[in-house]
């Protein structure tokens, strides 16, 4: 049931990307070109830490890597993997 919430955010938080991108609406304060903009960042951004993070501390990676070339699925890895702990991490020797 989860997944499936975490796939509806991630179609809708598209589906508004390409609303703002092909609709009629044009931000016209710099507040909302400022939103818009870390809107369309943030995808980018989430996706490279989402890259590191995975490759970096999961154990098998590779499914989380393909996960996070999809837009907004880093939500889903925070909310789910990182703040719960669902992640495993080294070990520190010190």
């Amino acid at each position: 049931m989860k997944g499936i919430l975490w796939g509806g955010l991630t179609i809708g938080l598209t589906g508004l990307a390409f609303w703002i991108i092909l609709g009629p609406w044009f931000p016209d304060s710099t507040i909302a070109m400022g939103i818009v903009w870390a809107f369309f960042a943030a995808p980018s951004v989430g996706g490279l830490w989402m890259l590191y993070m995975a490759i970096r501390h999961e154990q098998r990676p590779w499914r989380i890597v393909l996960l996070a070339f999809f837009p907004y699925t880093f939500v889903w890895y925070y909310f789910d993997r990182v703040r719960q702990g669902k992640h495993i991490t080294r070990r520190s020797t010190a």
